[in-house]
C-alpha cells in the first residue's frame, strides 16, 4: 500500500508541476503561437504526433515545401502499424475525440466498428469483445504503441490514448502470438510542439458515475527537444447495477526526447486500478429434449450477488523505445516493455433456477487471485532502397514475448440461500469450508525472427512478402513443450485510382490456446498454441474528400476450443471456418449532414475431429449479421453544435456449440449532442449521449455457458475545458 501511495504521489507531483508550467506559459504560448503562425511553423502542424516528424517540421519552418513534407511525415511516422495504408488488410481508426465519449474504456470505444460484437454483460469490470466472430484475447491482442501486449485484468482505460487502430484478422508476421480476431493498437499521446496542453474534463452518467480527468503537457529545451505528457483521472464508478458502485484511478506519463536529429527516446508508464462490486452471471439452463430453454431477461439493475462480491484489479505498464536513423533511408529501433496485472475477484454464477418463475437459483462463488506478467523485447531495422525500377521497403526484426500466469489462490463455495433471478434479495457472503488451492504456474514464451518487404512496381502496384519463424514454448507446472512455427505472409496492393486501392492477402496467425472456463473440469488450463489462416480481398476508397469506404471478403480458419458436454473437458476439437463480407462507410452528405455505416455478414461453421454432433453447426455467440448506422447533423445557424443518432443491430446467435437454441437479435438506438464554444477565452466542449434510447430489455451475449445482459437506458455527459 505504501508503494502504491508513493507512486501516486510522484505522478501527482509531475502532473501539478506540468500544469504550473503550462499556466505560467499560457500568455507566452499564445504569443509564440501567433508568431509561429506568421512564420509558418504552426500553419500545418499536427498535434500529438511523432517527435521526429514534428522536429523536422520546426526546422523547416522557413521552407513551405519542406514543411509540407514534414507535416506528411508527422502523420505517417510514429507507432501506427499502418499509417500509410501500406498493409493489405482491413483496419479502422478512432481518434482521441471519439475515445473521450467512451467512458467505459477502449473496448467500449471500438464497439461501433464493423464486425465488433459483445461477449459479456454491459458494464462488466473486465469487458471484452469479439471481431469477425472471434473473441479478442485480453492478454495478447491489445498492444501499446504497436509492441507490448498489455495484461488486461480489467477494462482498458483510454484517457492517455491519442488514437486506436484496429487491424483486423490474423497477423503473426508482425505481432507474433495473438488471436486472429485482430490487433487493437493503442497509440499514446505525446506533447505537441506548437502549444502546451492543459485541460480538465468532468464525466458522468445518470446512474451516479462521476469522474474527473486532467491532461497536461509541456516541452523543454531550446529546441523543445524534450516533451512530457501526463494524464490522470479519478472516478466514482456506477455501471447501472444497484449497490454495485466502486472506484477507478488512472495515471500515466509519456516522455519523448530528441537527443539529436538522428537519435530519439520514448517512454510510457501507466498505472491504474479498479475496485467495484461484480454482478453475478446467469448460467444457461440444461437442454430439455435437445433444446435449451431461455428465460426472459431479468432486470439488469438488480444485483444478483452481494456487496461482498468485490472485484479488485491493478495494472502497470512500462514501455521504452530508442530510434536511430543510420541514414535518410535506414532506421532502427529497440523496444522493451512489461505489463503487470493483479486481480482478485469473487465470481458468482447462478444456475438451477426455474426458467419461468426464476426461483430456486443456486449461487456458486469462485474466489480467485491471479498475477499476470507480460514481457516484451524487440529490435528492428527498416530500409528503403531501389533495385533498378523496383522499390523496396524492407523490415528485419527479432521479437521475444513472455506471459506468466500465476494463480495466487482459488476456492469455491455454494451459498445455501436460494435466489430468484427475477426478484432477488441480497445473498449472504459465501463461507469457504476448504483451504485455498492453486494451479501450476503457467508460462508461455514466443521468440520470432521475421522479415518482410513491401516491393513497389511503379507508383500503383505494391507486393508484400514476409516470413516469420517462431519458437513457441508452453509450460504448465512441470510439463513443458516447444515447437517451431513458420508463418508466411503475402499480399498485394493496387492503386488503380489516386487514393483508391484494391488489396489481397494471405496471412497466418499464431494464437495462445483457449483458457478453460470455470465450469469445465480442467478450469483455467491454457491450451497449446494453435495456427490460424486468413485470406482477404478488399478495397479502400479515399479519392473523394467527402467519403471514406472500406470493404472486404475474408476467410479465417482457426482451432475450435469447446467443452465436451459428456466429459466436461475443455479442449481443441477440429477447426472453425469463418467466411464473411464486411464494409465501413463514412460520408459527408452535405456540409451539415454526415453518415457513417458499418456492417458485416458472417457464415461460420465447425469442423470437428471427434464430436460429430457439432459438425456443420455455428459456434456459440456468433451472429450472421452485425452492424450500425449513424447520422450526424451540424446546423450552420448554431456554430459548434452537433446532433447525432445511431442504430446498432445484431442478429440471433447460437447459445452453445451444439446450437441448442438462440439468443434473439436486437436493435439499440442512441442519441447524442455536442456543443463547442469559447467561454472567457477558453475552449469549452460539452457532450451528452443517451444509450439504449427506448430502454430495450435484451440478452447481449452468451459465452462458455454464461448469459450477458444489456443495460437499461442511460445518459452520459462530458464537459471539458482547455486552459
Amino acid at each position: 500500500m505504501e508503494e502504491i501511495l508513493f507512486r501516486r504521489t510522484i505522478i501527482a507531483m509531475a502532473v501539478i508541476s506540468i500544469a504550473q508550467h503550462a499556466q505560467a506559459a499560457s500568455e507566452a504560448g499564445a504569443a509564440a503561437m501567433q508568431a509561429a503562425t506568421t512564420s509558418g511553423i504552426a500553419q500545418n502542424s499536427t498535434p500529438d504526433v511523432s517527435s521526429k516528424a514534428q522536429a523536422s517540421a520546426k526546422l523547416a519552418s522557413n521552407d513551405k515545401e519542406a514543411l509540407s513534407k514534414a507535416t506528411k511525415a508527422a502523420q505517417a511516422v510514429g507507432d501506427s502499424a499502418d499509417a500509410n495504408n501500406a498493409l493489405p488488410m482491413s483496419k479502422q481508426v478512432l481518434n482521441s475525440g471519439a475515445l473521450q465519449d467512451a467512458q467505459a474504456g477502449v473496448t467500449d470505444a471500438v464497439k461501433n466498428q464493423a464486425g465488433v460484437s459483445p461477449t459479456n454483460s454491459s458494464g462488466s469490470p473486465a469487458d471484452a469483445a469479439q471481431i469477425r466472430g472471434i473473441k479478442v484475447n485480453l492478454f495478447a491482442n491489445y498492444r501499446l504503441n504497436g509492441g507490448l501486449a498489455t495484461a488486461n485484468v480489467m477494462s482498458v482505460p483510454s484517457e492517455d490514448k491519442q488514437s486506436i487502430e484496429t487491424l483486423k484478422g490474423a497477423n503473426a508476421l508482425m505481432y507474433g502470438v495473438a488471436s486472429p480476431a485482430g490487433i487493437i493498437d493503442m497509440i499514446t499521446k505525446r506533447a505537441p510542439y506548437d502549444h502546451d496542453v492543459a485541460s480538465l474534463a468532468v464525466l458522468g452518467n445518470s446512474f451516479g458515475q462521476l469522474g474527473i480527468q486532467a491532461d497536461v503537457s509541456h516541452r523543454f529545451g531550446r529546441e523543445k527537444q524534450f516533451g512530457i505528457r501526463a494524464n490522470a483521472s479519478e472516478t466514482h464508478l456506477s455501471n447501472g447495477v444497484k449497490d454495485a458502485d466502486g472506484r477507478g484511478w488512472f495515471a500515466s506519463v509519456g516522455l519523448d526526447w530528441n537527443v539529436t536529429d538522428r537519435l530519439r527516446f520514448q517512454f510510457d508508464v501507466e498505472d491504474y486500478e479498479k475496485q467495484v462490486v461484480e454482478q453475478a452471471g446467469i448460467s444457461l439452463p440444461k437442454a430439455v429434449h435437445g433444446v435449451v430453454p431461455l428465460p426472459r431477461v431479468p432486470d439488469p439493475r438488480n444485483l444478483l450477488s452481494g456487496k461482498w462480491a468485490q472485484f479488485s484489479a491493478h495494472s502497470q505498464n512500462y514501455q521504452g523505445r530508442v530510434d536511430y536513423d543510420f541514414s535518410p533511408n535506414w532506421t532502427g529501433h529497440i523496444e522493451i516493455g512489461q505489463s503487470d496485472g493483479t486481480r482478485s475477484r469473487q465470481t458468482t454464477r447462478i444456475g438451477g433456477y426455474n426458467v419461468f418463475t426464476g426461483a430456486g437459483g443456486v449461487a456458486t462463488v469462485s474466489n480467485i487471485g491471479v498475477l499476470y506478467i507480460n514481457k516484451y523485447k524487440s529490435a528492428e531495422i527498416n530500409g528503403k532502397f531501389d533495385t533498378g525500377p523496383v522499390s523496396h521497403n524492407l523490415t528485419l526484426g527479432v521479437a521475444n514475448s513472455q506471459r506468466i500466469d500465476e494463480t495466487l489462490w482459488m476456492n469455491k463455495a455454494t451459498i445455501s440461500q436460494k435466489i430468484n433471478i427475477f426478484d432477488p434479495v441480497p445473498l449472504p457472503a459465501p463461507v469457504y469450508t476448504q483451504p485455498n488451492s492453486t494451479l501450476p504456474l503457467q508460462m508461455d514464451e514466443d521468440t520470432g525472427l521475421y522479415a518482410y518487404d513491401s516491393v513497389g512496381f511503379g507508383p500503383k502496384l505494391k507486393v508484400l512478402l514476409g516470413f516469420r519463424e517462431s519458437r513457441s514454448t508452453a509450460t504448465f507446472g512441470s510439463d513443458s513443450s516447444s515447437t517451431w512455427v513458420p508463418s508466411p505472409a503475402a499480399g498485394i496492393i493496387y492503386e488503380f485510382l489516386p487514393e483508391t486501392q484494391l488489396f489481397a492477402s494471405y496471412m497466418q496467425g499464431l494464437e495462445d490456446g483457449g483458457v478453460a472456463p470455470e465450469s469445465a473440469s480442467n478450469a483455467y488450463q491454457v491450451l497449446a498454441p494453435a495456427v490460424s489462416r486468413q485470406l482477404e480481398i478488399g478495397v479502400r476508397e479515399q479519392y473523394f474528400p467527402w467519403m471514406r469506404f472500406t470493404a472486404s471478403v475474408f476467410q479465417i480458419t482457426r482451432a475450435n476450443a469447446v467443452t465436451d458436454p459428456i466429459t466436461n473437458v475443455f479442449a481443441n476439437d477440429g477447426t472453425i471456418k469463418y467466411q464473411g463480407v464486411e464494409g465501413a462507410l463514412t460520408q459527408d452528405i452535405t456540409r451539415e449532414w454526415s453518415l457513417s455505416e458499418g456492417i458485416e455478414y458472417l457464415h461460420a461453421i465447425q469442423n470437428p475431429e471427434f464430436d460429430q454432433l457439432i459438425a456443420g453447426l455455428t459456434p456459440e455467440n456468433t451472429p450472421k449479421w452485425v452492424g450500425n448506422v449513424g447520422l450526424t447533423y451540424r446546423p450552420r445557424w448554431v456554430p459548434g453544435l452537433s446532433l447525432n443518432t445511431r442504430a446498432s443491430f445484431i442478429s440471433q446467435r447460437p447459445l452453445n456449440p451444439q446450437d441448442q437454441g438462440n439468443l434473439p437479435g436486437y436493435t439499440i438506438w442512441s442519441l447524442g449532442a455536442g456543443y463547442s464554444t469559447k467561454i472567457d477565452g477558453k475552449h469549452v466542449n460539452f457532450k451528452l449521449a443517451i444509450d439504449n434510447l427506448f430502454n430495450k430489455r435484451y440478452w447481449n451475449s452468451v459465452q462458455t455457458g454464461t448469459l450477458g445482459i444489456g443495460m437499461d437506458r442511460s445518459v452520459k455527459f462530458v464537459a471539458k475545458v482547455d486552459f
